[in-house]
């Protein structure tokens, strides 16, 4: 339950301790696909990265379905409850899409890891009314690719740019920062990946915070890996994307992009990950208050992945939880999470992870910042009706959403729940959502003439506001079922004390 509890002419919070209520994870939708009698495909499947809310739609790739098999531009629809294919990819607009779509108006922009003119991905731009996609710019081919290939991730905004990452390509083949102009539609290089210095193979955009844009990097940085331990890091149904030529490759690091006035940017690496459950991360990271970056690795075999803090103030980072191979904690906690994001909710960390958990598909979990201990919310279960899915490939993170006055974090699943293609046992991909908390109750006490008007925040409702004539003594009801967030008090003649409660 939520309290706050008043008294007159002063507010304060009370403090209560309340049994820990495990937080519902429900499945809303599988992905479906079919075909019509001309063979051509109808329907998404395998997403592979976060939704991005436009209204009453949660807008995402999948990186397979559609007409002809590349992938799709889909919504699913939070009033129906359905998902809807928008737009079918195909070789010109590029083909699958392992990033977000980032929204301007009624436009989405996005970019593919293959197709186009140059085979080597695209940016390019859905009109959400429409479904009319356009092709804004082809990666060229492998000879003389100097400005990337290979994009995996979506787009951070900087004025009246786009800017992103490409994975591989540039004068070191590591991949490169391109950013994509709204005006003239011309899209160019900003710097490419070295490698040792500033990184390598880059899954993700940017973090912004201020006039700092920070960064992960698969690869690169003083402390060698081999491309071994990425061997079992790519989809089901791909080959090793690495285009290092078995060269020691690092294991990653964190970078830091910095704007002068002129906009012109400057790379630094600030923390150079090291062998272990430390290295390689394919993750965006996240902010947390003003001085926290966190985000995780994926690790090697044996020490398969962390979630790492890096504090900004004083340069300094720590390993705040490791994932274990051993059987016990692997079920309880997962495993491999460096693939997918972190999304922040009274201070704690929701992710998923590619494997571990009751069936090693992966679980939903969350971190919390205070006690430094996770919590598993539910196992992924494979193809099944009743099932949530199969996290395997995933690059996922949460997006929250409000619905009827309440959140939710939604996932799309890379594979598993109750729709699969004749001879494929790994699934289509499902969306679930996990119930979040109510957010803190916050309240503003205004006088009105002989009354009493009281407004809160937070909370779910119904609202019960209760009264005593001492903390200690016992509480009446005021009023029930309140849906609003505000009540108006008359003909108070003496010192009462007040107490709101919402909903679980």
């Amino acid at each position: 339950m939520n309290w706050l509890n008043i008294v007159i002419g002063s507010v304060f919070c009370l403090a209560s301790a309340f049994a820990a209520k495990a937080q519902l994870v429900e499945k809303v939708a599988d992905l479906t696909f079919t075909t019509n009698t001309f063979g051509e495909g109808i329907g998404g499947y395998v997403p592979l990265d976060r939704f991005s809310q436009s209204g009453s739609n949660l807008w995402f790739t999948t990186s397979k379905g559609g007409r002809v098999g590349f992938g799709t531009i889909s919504r699913f629809d939070l009033v129906t409850r359905e998902v809807v294919e928008v737009a079918s990819l195909d070789d010109e607009t590029g083909k699958d899409p392992e990033g977000s779509i980032f929204v301007i108006g009624n436009e989405g922009y996005f970019t593919t890891s293959s197709g186009g003119t140059g085979a080597r991905g695209t940016i390019s731009k859905i009109d959400l009314t429409t479904g009319a996609v356009s092709n804004l710019f082809s990666f060229p081919p492998a000879a003389g690719n100097l400005i990337g290939a290979t994009p995996r991730g979506g787009f951070t905004r900087i004025g009246d740019e786009l800017w992103t990452t490409t994975s591989s390509g540039g004068t070191s083949n590591r991949g490169t920062v391109v950013k994509f102009n709204l005006t003239n539609g011309v899209t160019s290089m900003v710097t490419t990946f070295d490698g040792p210095t500033i990184g390598g193979q880059p899954y993700e955009n940017f973090l912004q915070i201020g006039n700092d844009y920070y960064y992960t990097t698969l690869s690169g940085g003083s402390n060698f890996a081999t491309t071994a331990n990425i061997v079992d890091y790519t989809l089901p149904d791909e080959t090793l994307r690495s285009t290092t030529n078995n060269l020691p490759i690092g294991g990653g690091i964190l970078g830091r992009m910095t704007l002068d006035e002129s906009q012109n940017p400057t790379f630094n690496q600030v923390l150079n990950l090291r062998g272990g459950f430390e290295q390689l991360c394919g993750s965006l990271p996240i902010a947390v208050g003003t001085n926290s970056i966190y985000f995780t690795t994926i690790g090697a075999a044996a020490t398969p992945g962390a979630l790492i803090r890096y504090d900004i103030d004083t340069g300094f980072w720590t390993n705040v939880f490791v994932f274990a191979t051993n059987a016990p904690l692997a079920s309880a906690y997962g495993r491999q999470p460096g693939y997918n994001g972190l999304t922040e909710w009274q201070n704690e960390l929701y992710f998923m992870t590619r494997q571990g958990g009751a069936n090693n598909m992966g679980i939903i979990a969350k971190f919390n910042i205070v006690s430094n201990t996770v919590v598993k919310l539910a196992d992924f279960t494979g193809v099944g009706t009743n099932s949530l899915g199969n996290a395997s490939g995933s690059f996922n993170s949460g997006t929250i959403v409000e619905e009827q006055d309440r959140f939710y974090l939604y996932y799309p699943v890379t594979r598993g729940g109750a729709k699969a293609q004749t001879g494929d046992s790994t699934g289509l991909g499902t969306i679930v959502r996990v119930v979040l908390p109510a957010p803190p109750i916050q309240l503003r006490v205004q006088p009105e003439q002989e009354n009493l008007r009281l407004s809160w925040s937070g909370g779910y409702a119904p609202f019960t506001v209760e009264t005593a004539d001492a903390l200690s003594g016992s509480w009446s009801n005021v009023v029930s079922n309140v849906t609003n967030r505000f009540l108006v008090l008359s003909n108070l003649t003496q010192q009462a004390f007040f107490r709101i409660k919402g909903q679980d």
